[in-house]
């Protein structure tokens, strides 16, 4: 598994690393000419982009790397979600936006994804109770309001509580 020579330590080029195949899935999920298969539509898709590269690893060689792979994934999970609604599969657009949520709590996109999943699912509470933690959490930590393109999405929610 490992390479030794007498300055550095490496994996041999047979080593197979789970990071390159969880790299290699979002690129194919993000990538608009793949083909969307069974690989691709799973609930191991989604364990595979739930993980963190090297946390509690702090290295200036590590931080770039694993910023990249932050942003990979969770464009990756917002883009499986959106696959797994056209497929129909709602409980899983749920669990790969929830993933993406959890992961960046105030990034938009994310919520985004989770709202659209709850109602695609016809869980309006779910998808409104969501979007008003998002829009808390982001007035509280940051003072800003959520687009109008998010605000329109849950305004019907909206009129729907205030009839």
């Amino acid at each position: 598994m490992l390479h030794v020579e007498a300055t550095e330590i490496r994996l041999c080029p047979e080593a197979d690393v789970d990071f390159d195949d969880a790299r290699s899935l979002a690129q194919r999920i993000l990538d608009p000419a793949s083909r969307t298969d069974d690989a691709i539509l799973s609930a191991e898709a989604v364990e595979m982009l739930s993980n963190h590269l090297l946390p509690g690893w702090y290295d200036d060689w590590v931080l770039p790397v694993a910023e990249e792979w932050h942003q990979l994934r969770l464009h990756a999970l917002e883009a499986l979600s959106a696959l797994f609604i056209r497929a129909g599969r709602v409980a899983d657009a749920v669990a790969a936006a929830s993933v993406a949520a959890h992961a960046e709590p105030l990034r938009e996109s994310a919520c985004t994804a989770l709202i659209e999943a709850h109602l695609a699912e016809g869980n309006q509470a779910e998808a409104l109770r969501h979007f008003q933690l998002y829009e808390q959490s982001l007035r509280t930590e940051l003072g800003l309001e959520p687009t109008s393109r998010l605000r329109e999405l849950a305004a019907g929610l909206h009129a729907t509580r205030d009839r």
